[in-house]
């Protein structure tokens, strides 16, 4: 006959199974008391040592923005093996914000501490953080012996590290470096904007106008609207003769648009007034802002029946464009807006003049 009981067996083993289970949370929750623990102490160990660090050296660093002359140059080479990594960073800090004179006496200090071997060294480790550091130091110290090291992480798929390779590669050797980079500036859309605008800027437009022209025309509509972005980092009547031209010979909506926004200057009235009629309503609008900011009294024959556009950001910003105009003043703009048929361009004009406190 059954008993509705468990066997003693199956309770001794239940207990069992029970006391192991406890015993292996309460192991792994002192496993994890002690590693939080040891990354706390670690934390506050490496906070200590930064502080520490930094009340030697940082005195030492500003001094050496101000002048070439360390007194005791003996003493800075006495460095603990630890602590290299952690003075290098910190140099760069000072070297990230100092111009001219500066640069150079910062150098003979980083050489004097023998941070050229420390940045070489950094840069074959496995550490991603390193690595950017060395990368960074390398391309400040103007070290042409690491440059193919530096030339691989172009196409390194971390961005963080391809961008501050260029970057590098630019304070190097900016003549080589650019026309290098600037294909990749349109391949990689994930370069941060701002990071390459910084690079092109320290090359000068003098270095960054051939090479950028050059990838526009080559580029395809995509990578040409990228590169566009950047036209303020080149001579403005050079591009501006490369984007005339190439409006002429291109098709593309997208890179017309990108073109048109990018101009600083004036386009030929044919090449504008052609835009002008583009099937494509950014286009218009793109045709539209130009003319606004050129201000010739040949354009407004041009502006005046985009007021009647089907699309209302065309009406608006020819609306703009036409209230912009130097010699229309508000009497002017009040008879153009009155013998307009269309009741749109009537009202655009109405809201253009108010916004421009001209009605």
């Amino acid at each position: 006959m059954r008993s509705g009981f468990p066997s003693p067996v199956v309770s001794e083993l239940s207990s069992s199974v029970a006391l192991l289970a406890v015993a292996v949370a309460t192991g792994l929750t002192t496993v994890l008391f002690l590693y939080a623990l040891g990354l706390r102490v670690a934390n506050i160990l490496h906070a200590r040592d930064l502080a520490r660090l930094r009340k030697r050296w940082w005195p030492i660093i500003a001094g050496a923005t101000i002048s070439a002359d360390f007194d005791n140059a003996s003493d800075l080479l006495v460095l603990k093996r630890g602590s290299r990594a952690k003075l290098l960073r910190e140099w760069c800090r000072f070297r990230t914000y100092v111009r001219g004179s500066s640069d150079s006496s910062l150098e003979l200090l980083a050489e004097q501490l023998g941070l050229l071997r420390v940045a070489r060294r950094l840069m074959h480790g496995r550490s991603v953080s390193n690595k950017l550091l060395a990368v960074q130091a390398l391309g400040f110290l103007g070290d042409d012996e690491s440059w193919d090291d530096i030339e691989v992480l172009l196409e390194h798929d971390n961005i963080t590290i391809s961008i501050t390779a260029a970057i590098a590669l630019v304070h190097i050797n900016a003549n080589k470096a650019i026309g290098m980079i600037m294909p990749l500036v349109g391949k990689r859309p994930s370069w941060p904007r701002t990071q390459v605008g910084r690079l092109l800027n320290l090359a000068g437009p003098d270095i960054v106008t051939g090479p950028l022209c050059d990838a526009i025309e080559l580029a395809n509509s995509d990578e040409a609207c990228r590169l566009l972005r950047f036209y303020e980092s080149a001579s403005m009547n050079d591009m501006d003769s490369l984007i005339a031209r190439l409006l002429t010979s291109r098709s593309e909506p997208a890179f017309l648009a990108a073109a048109l926004k990018s101009v600083r200057g004036q386009l030929p009235g044919e090449v504008i007034e052609g835009l002008a009629t583009h099937e494509a309503w950014f286009v218009r609008m793109q045709a539209s802002n130009l003319l606004g900011r050129s201000g010739r009294r040949e354009d407004y024959r041009i502006l005046e029946p985009l007021l009647s556009d089907a699309e209302w950001w065309v009406r608006y910003r020819a609306a703009q464009a036409i209230t912009k105009l130097p010699f229309l003043g508000p009497n002017a703009l009040r008879k153009l807006r009155d013998r307009q048929d269309d009741p749109y361009a009537q009202d655009i004009l109405w809201q253009a003049m108010a916004e421009a406190g001209l009605e």
